[in-house]
């Protein structure tokens, strides 16, 4: 990840639901509009929902949070994903 990225999001999915980084990373990239993000896997367990699949979502300095958040969420959706999108500070 570039310095100047930042996290926005922690993404968890249903139990017994997985996405490959590949995917992910198309789906944030499509959803900010840009190539300028990043995903990482976070630990099992991280936060309030132990057990489910945890990912921090990445954006550079030309991310516009609400509009991307719509898109991920309609993405994740159409998809059949159960999922928790947090923010985080930016």
């Amino acid at each position: 990840m570039a310095n100047h990225q930042t996290q926005v999001f922690i993404l968890h999915l249903g139990s017994q639901q997985s996405i490959g980084p590949g995917d992910l990373r198309v789906m944030w990239a499509t959803a900010c509009e840009s190539l300028d993000i990043a995903v990482a896997r976070r630990p099992p367990g991280h936060g309030n929902h132990t057990g489910r699949p945890c990912f921090g979502l990445w954006a550079g300095r030309e991310f516009h949070r609400a509009p991307a958040e719509r898109r991920m969420r309609a993405l994740l959706e159409a998809r059949g994903f159960l999922f928790t999108l947090t923010h985080t500070a930016l």
